[in-house]
């Protein structure tokens, strides 16, 4: 648990954060030495009740797939019972678009398909478990304030600090369209462009919500990281309420302040591309058509291919102009 500082009312506030770390080994240690505690666990997954000893395992290797289970109960003779502890944090997502439910279900799945009972639980506060929808997708569901009454007060501030500082897990809401209009892009990328890598999909089983809008790309596999600059992001927003057209664009993060006084080099012109501000980047960028994540990618594959085209001359200029690129980082720094 971090204390920070902060002013209010004139006054200086300890302001305290716990982090998932710190309660993974407050139940580790409940576990291994409060045999009440142990007996919540087991009644929560099982109808018998208290099973007797058990091994607590923390950090232990999903079995099917990646990831590390938080918390594992190993009752010598009964089952396994596989812990993910939560206090505010969204579900993970693996690079091949696994969530962490997800993981638990397959985790589960192999235990039992080797003959091994076990069973996944979703330990948070009350207030992450009424508001995840994913929750369900565990097999059960244990709230941080069933324990309050079972620990000391040192360990009762922690919980209680957790609880407070319990939030509702993002979780997109699916939208059908974004969905097939993004793996159409991906699909695109890979049969005609394959020079350009997209970034693996933010969220678990390829979900977009409605508000998706723009395309990241894998940046160190579709730009070359020159010496002493930056490394850089790269995306293709379909369409920028905040700017007056869709774009590619190249950004160098807390670099803003440098487009009033670079002159973008001829070669950069030549592409079609300017500098301007974007966000608290520079933006080295080119105007794309703008795309609907609402209608048929079909309809507008053609607008779609001349953004990637001009993604590919961004590419371009980026990965010849090193130099160039050096000389922007040592004015930044002069």
């Amino acid at each position: 648990m971090k204390a920070s500082f902060i002013s209010g009312s004139g006054r200086l506030k300890t302001a305290l954060r716990t982090y998932e770390r710190d309660t993974d080994a407050l139940f580790v240690r409940l576990l291994r030495s409060r045999s009440e505690v142990a007996a919540h666990f087991s009644r929560g997954a099982c109808v018998q009740g208290i099973l007797g000893v058990c091994d607590v395992k923390a950090q232990v290797r999903h079995v099917a797939g990646t990831g590390s289970i938080d918390i594992v109960m190993d009752f010598r003779g009964g089952p396994l019972l596989l812990i993910e502890n939560k206090i505010d944090a969204a579900y993970s997502i693996t690079r091949d678009g696994h969530g962490q439910p997800q993981r638990y279900q397959r985790s589960v799945a192999a235990y039992r398909g080797s003959g091994r009972e076990a069973y996944s639980v979703l330990l948070a506060p009350a207030r992450y478990l009424a508001s995840s929808r994913s929750g369900k997708m565990f097999d059960v569901r244990i709230a941080y304030e069933d324990f309050l009454e079972h620990v000391g007060s040192d360990d009762r501030v922690l919980l209680e600090s957790a609880i407070r500082q319990a939030e509702a897990p993002y979780e997109p809401m699916p939208n059908a369209g974004a969905i097939d209009f993004f793996a159409g892009i991906r699909q695109l990328i890979v049969d005609r462009f394959p020079d350009l890598a997209m970034k693996h999909n933010p969220n678990a089983d390829g979900v977009r919500p409605d508000a998706s809008r723009t395309v990241y790309f894998d940046v160190p596999r579709t730009l070359v990281q020159h010496a002493e600059v930056a490394r850089p992001r790269m995306s293709l927003q379909c369409w920028d309420s905040s700017a007056r057209s869709a774009s590619v664009k190249i950004m160098l993060t807390g670099r803003a302040a440098m487009v009033d006084s670079l002159v973008a080099p001829q070669n950069l012109v030549d592409t079609g591309a300017y500098l301007r501000r974007a966000g608290h980047s520079l933006g080295i960028v080119i105007d794309t058509p703008r795309l609907e994540t609402q209608r048929a990618f079909v309809d507008q594959v053609d607008d779609v291919a001349e953004a990637l085209e001009a993604a590919l001359r961004l590419q371009r200029w980026w990965n010849e102009n090193g130099n160039q690129l050096k000389r922007w980082e040592a004015d930044k720094t002069e």
